[in-house]
């Protein structure tokens, strides 16, 4: 086993360097230089990397975010276009209450508008939520805090 005090005097670098060859002021140099070397190789580059995989991260999720607000804003049209098509043959047609959807689906015209009304009504509920970012558990506004703010 090797103690720290034969360790030191193990490993001289310098006095291995003279030991070699080298003058005195090429082995200071030399020794300069490993130094310079070490403390220049603290990259910046994992943190840039870091800093680009982030950026990237908060596109795709911005992205993401968009692309679901475009689809429940797509699926409200359509339950809201429903309901307004029902409640349009209601008018027009009294009777058309107690029709069928079709003829081989037992289900009444009425319900399909009422079902087309609850939907559209938590689609445009949910839409108001993801717009304003609010938490369903809370109630409250989820944004995360900023670096600037906390500063």
């Amino acid at each position: 086993m090797v103690t720290d005090k034969e360790l030191d005097e193990l490993y001289r670098p310098y006095d291995t360097l003279k030991s070699i060859g080298f003058s005195t002021d090429e082995a200071k140099s030399f020794l300069a230089g490993i130094a310079n070397a070490a403390k220049s190789q603290t990259i910046t580059e994992p943190k840039a990397e870091t800093e680009r995989v982030v950026k990237y991260t908060a596109q795709r999720s911005e992205l993401r975010r968009l692309r679901s607000k475009t689809l429940l804003l797509v699926v409200w049209g359509y339950a809201f276009a429903v309901w307004l098509y029902v409640t349009a043959m209601q008018l027009l047609h009294p009777e058309s209450i107690n029709w069928t959807l079709a003829t081989w689906l037992p289900i009444r015209l009425d319900y399909v508008g009422e079902a087309a009304f609850v939907f559209s009504f938590i689609v445009a509920t949910a839409v108001t939520m993801w717009n304003t970012r609010l938490s369903l558990k809370t109630g409250r506004n989820i944004t995360k805090p900023n670096a600037d703010s906390s500063a």
